[in-house]
C-alpha cells in the first residue's frame, strides 16, 4: 500500500511549531519590560490562545498592542488617574473628585434631591400627625402606590427652638409617626430602607424669623437607587 503524506499539512503544523516557539500562554506580569514583542496572530489577524483562553505572546509584549480580547493582559496595563475604580480606557468623566460615587462610565452619579413633604405638620411640641398631615399622606400613599418598586427613606428636621438633644429625638418621633402611618395604610414596610431624625442639625433657613423656623420643621422623603 502507498502512504500518501499531506505535505502541506505538515508544513503548516511545523511553521506553527516555530511561530509558538519561545512564546508564553500566560499574560506578562504587571512590571514586565513593555519595549518588543508582539502576539502571535493567525493569517486572519486572530491571536492564538491555549486551551485555557490565553493569548499567546512573545515576551514583553507592548502596551499598545494590548487587546481587550486578552481580558486581564489589557486590565494590567490601564491606569485609573481619578482613582474612581473605572479603568482610564473606559473612563467618560476623567478627572472626577475622589470619593466621588459614579457609574459604571466613570461618570458621577446624580442623585434626586430628597423630596419635601410638605402640609405634613404636627401638633405642638409633639410627634401626633394634624388633620391636613394625615390628608397629604394619603396622597403620598397614592403616589407610592402607583409605583411599588420605588424605594424610599423618611428624615425629620425640626427648627432650633428647645435644646439640641431634645429636638433630636422629636425629629425621630415624627419621622416614625410618619412611618407608621404609610405602613397602616398599607405601604410594604420593606420598600422604608431608613428613619432617621436629624433635629435641628440640618436647617434650610434662617431659624431667626417664624418662617424660617417653619420652613425647618420638615419631613423629607428620598428614593433610594439600587
Amino acid at each position: 500500500m502507498k502512504t500518501i503524506f499531506d505535505w502541506r499539512g505538515l508544513a503548516l503544523a511545523a511553521t506553527a511549531a516555530i511561530a509558538l516557539a519561545g512564546c508564553t500562554a500566560a499574560p506578562p506580569s504587571a512590571d514586565a519590560d513593555n519595549d518588543g514583542g508582539a502576539y502571535v496572530v493567525d493569517p486572519d489577524g486572530n491571536v492564538y490562545k491555549d486551551a485555557e483562553g490565553n493569548c499567546w505572546q512573545t515576551p514583553n509584549a507592548p502596551k499598545k498592542e494590548m487587546r481587550a480580547e486578552c481580558g486581564d493582559q489589557i486590565a494590567q496595563t490601564d491606569g485609573d488617574s481619578d482613582g474612581d475604580g473605572v479603568p482610564d480606557s473606559r473612563d467618560e468623566c476623567p478627572g472626577t473628585p475622589r470619593g466621588v460615587e459614579v457609574d459604571a462610565r466613570g461618570c458621577p452619579i446624580e442623585k434626586q434631591s430628597p423630596i419635601v413633604l410638605k402640609g405634613v405638620t404636627f401638633e405642638f411640641d409633639s410627634s401626633n400627625l394634624t388633620m391636613s398631615a394625615e390628608n397629604r399622606l394619603d396622597n403620598v400613599v397614592d403616589a407610592l402606590e402607583a409605583s411599588p418598586d420605588v424605594r424610599f427613606r423618611i428624615d425629620g428636621h425640626t427648627d432650633s427652638i428647645g435644646s439640641e438633644s431634645y429636638n433630636l429625638d422629636l425629629s425621630q418621633r415624627r419621622v416614625e409617626s410618619v412611618r407608621t402611618y404609610l405602613m397602616d395604610a398599607g405601604i410594604d414596610t420593606r420598600r422604608i430602607t431608613a428613619t432617621e431624625g436629624h433635629g435641628e442639625s440640618e436647617p434650610v433657613a434662617t431659624n431667626e424669623t417664624a418662617a424660617g423656623r417653619a420652613q425647618n420643621r420638615r419631613v423629607e422623603l428620598s428614593v433610594v437607587s439600587d
